[in-house]
């Protein structure tokens, strides 16, 4: 599978336990595996190679109220600089 071969990465943020963090954001590569299934070829003849990356916005808010607290005001002034100005 992806995750035994070194091809599959999480973020994983405690959220509800430190015992089993939350996958908040994932990163898979699926090598040539939708090249050869699509028949998706590079120039030279070679299957393409593709990967995808996934997060789930209400993980990441969930997290964060979890480590910050409900009220955003108190938040670390780092972090709501990085938050607001996006």
């Amino acid at each position: 599978n992806q995750r035994d071969q070194g091809l599959k990465f999480e973020l994983l943020i405690p959220v509800t336990s430190i015992e089993k963090p939350t996958a908040c954001l994932s990163f898979n590569c699926h090598q040539d595996h939708f090249g050869q299934t699509w028949g998706l070829k590079f120039a030279d003849g070679e299957f393409c190679h593709s990967a995808c990356v996934g997060f789930g916005l209400e993980r990441v808010a969930l997290a964060l109220f979890r480590h910050h607290g409900p009220d955003t005001e108190a938040w670390p002034a780092a972090v709501r600089d990085v938050l607001w100005s996006v």
